[in-house]
């Protein structure tokens, strides 16, 4: 046999060889893909079925961290609801709520770190601190004033700025007035006092709960369905 010869007929065993080796190790690769999917799961529901840890750090009264651990060894989209509770482990402290937009993803046995935005919903009591605990807990936990649960989404969603957001929440939660919410002042380090909310804050805010209000009642309305039967 000739060298050209010897060299084809190695080839060809070569490539009879390498070619089921190949296709092996893509059936292999494609298969693990298929097993890493992302599964996409509600935050309660996957806390209640142990999928995932969930710390709820209020940093202040504007600013929260939600901390989740996947306990799983699959990658998990966690679905966020539209609007939270943050309640306080200690009652005195003051609780609030918030929302988000979008979900975010959790690597298999990993911790992801998502910041969203924050309201009071309790004026009186102690603003909140980082070291205080707080839990998250679906929004009835905090309030079931429709108007107020229809504010946090829309919070939630980045249509509202905090400040007028913040005046909102006070007036539909804790029925604090307008010249209550204007009376009230801050003080900084050097003790000087400044006001709490502007004017056009509180105009905002009044825009607010005029459409938070009218969203709220539609909601209701339609969830009341129309009415098939004639009056006498």
């Amino acid at each position: 046999m000739t060298p050209i010869c010897k060299s084809r007929a190695l080839l060809s065993r070569v490539v009879m060889f390498v070619l089921p080796l190949v296709f092996a190790l893509t059936t292999t690769q494609a298969t693990a893909e298929t097993d890493q999917k992302i599964s996409s799961v509600d935050l309660f529901e996957a806390v209640n079925d142990g999928k995932i840890e969930v710390k709820l750090v209020v940093k202040n009264g504007e600013e929260a961290r939600i901390i989740t651990r996947n306990k799983t060894q699959q990658p998990l989209t966690i679905e966020i609801p539209e609007a939270f509770a943050a309640v306080p482990v200690l009652a005195q402290n003051q609780g609030g709520g918030g929302g988000a937009l979008g979900n975010f993803n959790v690597p298999p046995e990993k911790v992801v770190k998502r910041d969203v935005g924050f309201i009071c919903l309790e004026h009186g009591k102690p603003n909140p601190r980082s070291t205080m605990e707080y839990e998250i807990k679906p929004v009835e936990n905090i309030t079931t004033d429709e108007r107020v649960i229809e504010l946090l989404r829309q919070f939630g969603s980045g249509k509202l700025k905090h400040a007028s957001a913040q005046a909102a929440a006070w007036h539909l939660a804790n029925n604090m007035s307008w010249q209550e919410l204007a009376a009230k002042h801050r003080r900084s380090l050097s003790g000087t006092k400044s006001p709490y909310f502007t004017l056009t804050t509180l105009r905002q805010a009044a825009e607010i709960v005029l459409r938070v209000t009218r969203a709220a009642q539609e909601k209701q309305e339609n969830a009341s369905g129309p009415n098939d039967s004639l009056a006498d």
